[in-house]
């Protein structure tokens, strides 16, 4: 069953906000990226993305949802998306984990991925190979780095 394990928001500071989110509510800062200065943080059961402002660059979304499914959960509902207007876009290919995406009829954006890092220690997957485990060496950048 799809499950939402991803929201993302655009931030002109992402690791400022990532460092105030753990402070006030005890959110778990999975990893940074460097660069672009991408903060992954996570309550445990939902992926945060903070993005950010060069996000725009490819995408207009100052925000955006992911759900997660498998890759044949996610062409199976090929059909039923686009008998309702939303064309399945391609992802990118390089370990973040976004398969497919597509446009509600307002236009928002929906990621569809089989996996979101959402633990302490994970981070990211090859395309059709398993989630990472949750092992200290696969959190890449610790928090505060």
């Amino acid at each position: 069953m799809p499950k939402i394990r991803h929201l993302a928001f655009v931030c002109q500071e992402p690791k400022k906000i990532a460092d105030f989110l753990h402070q006030a509510f005890d959110l778990d800062i999975l990893y940074y990226t460097d660069p672009p200065g991408v903060a992954v943080m996570s309550d445990g059961d939902i992926n945060i993305t903070l993005l950010t402002p060069s996000f725009a660059e490819h995408d207009p979304a100052a925000w955006h949802f992911g759900i997660e499914m498998s890759e044949e959960e996610i062409e199976a509902r090929r059909p039923l998306l686009e008998s309702l207007g939303a064309q399945l876009n391609d992802g990118v290919r390089d370990g973040r984990p976004v398969e497919a995406f597509l446009r509600t009829p307002e236009g928002h954006r929906i990621d569809l991925a089989p996996f979101w890092p959402t633990k302490p220690g994970q981070r990211r997957r090859e395309r059709g190979q398993p989630a990472p485990d949750a092992t200290p060496a696969a959190a890449g950048v610790a928090p505060g780095a």
